[in-house]
């Protein structure tokens, strides 16, 4: 085989690798246009395919997401709210992984599901830290890797109840100052008052994703270092015109260069949740 054939395989076996339990991992960067809810779905898919299913990505926004925008429709408008509201159904010992197709959006060959955020502007009312622990511990009753669109609101108790909870945070970035300066200014935040000291170097893996096809080489190594710095591992993801429109994702327009980036960025996350993995 050849050079590249052994690193696709390698990665492959890394993300295919049984972790022992359910996984939680958080995509976080309080800046809009980070590509935390692209990075999510990207993600999502990537291991749903091959790890074929079990997966679950899930809009953790306290009040408006986006992540049920960019997604198949499903033939209901269920969110969030909804599920919370028919959280009785899923206490006794008839609870069924299918009932919660009620609620959740499949995504058909990209083998993921989505639980949307509340999408309807007339409804008040935010998503909550006790809220998000009843949320997060039922789909880890039902799904092998729940993957967390964070939100915006670093302050925000759901938020901080995601990250702590989290088997591994992933910092999202573009090759752009503002953004790169708001996920370190995050990072700061969490290992001063949110996280035990060294757990970012321990538990999480940065990406540092081009937003055009012109970007700024000098400073992509500079992010990639420092980043590298702070985190388990930093990972680059090339420029992806299909993915810079904010509309639904059409996976079948990828280019092979951004299927490999991102097998690779998730062999990353799966290394980092199981670092006693050898290859």
């Amino acid at each position: 085989m050849s050079v590249a054939e052994r690193g696709w395989n390698t990665a492959l076996r890394a993300v295919q690798m049984t972790f022992g339990g359910p996984r939680s991992i958080v995509f976080v960067n309080p800046k809009g246009g980070s590509f935390t809810t692209t990075s999510t779905l990207m993600a999502a898919r990537t291991f749903g395919v091959h790890r074929g299913g079990g997966v679950v990505a899930i809009d953790n926004n306290e009040t408006r997401g986006t992540l049920g925008e960019r997604v198949l429709r499903a033939g209901h408008a269920n969110t969030a709210r909804e599920l919370l509201a028919a959280m009785d159904l899923f206490r006794g010992p008839a609870a069924r992984l299918g009932d919660l197709g009620q609620f959740t959006r499949g995504q058909g060959p990209a083998h993921f599901d989505v639980l949307a955020s509340d999408e309807r502007p007339e409804v008040t009312g935010q998503l909550d830290a006790e809220a998000f622990g009843q949320l997060h511990e039922l789909f880890r009753r039902y799904y092998r890797l729940i993957l967390i669109d964070s939100g915006n609101n670093v302050r925000a108790p759901n938020w901080i109840a995601a990250v702590r909870q989290a088997d591994l945070l992933v910092i999202t970035t573009t090759v752009r100052e503002d953004t790169a300066s708001s996920a370190l200014w995050m990072a700061d935040v969490l290992e001063r008052g949110v996280l035990e000291p060294g757990t970012l170097k321990r538990r999480s893996v940065a990406l540092v994703c081009d937003p055009a096809p012109d970007c700024d080489g000098d400073l992509r190594r500079l992010l990639l270092d420092t980043f590298g710095e702070r985190c388990h591992t930093a990972v680059p993801i090339p420029y992806e015109p299909a993915l810079v429109g904010g509309g639904q994702i059409d996976y079948t327009r990828l280019s092979s260069a951004t299927h490999t980036a991102w097998l690779y960025a998730c062999a990353a996350m799966a290394s980092a949740i199981s670092p006693v993995w050898e290859g």
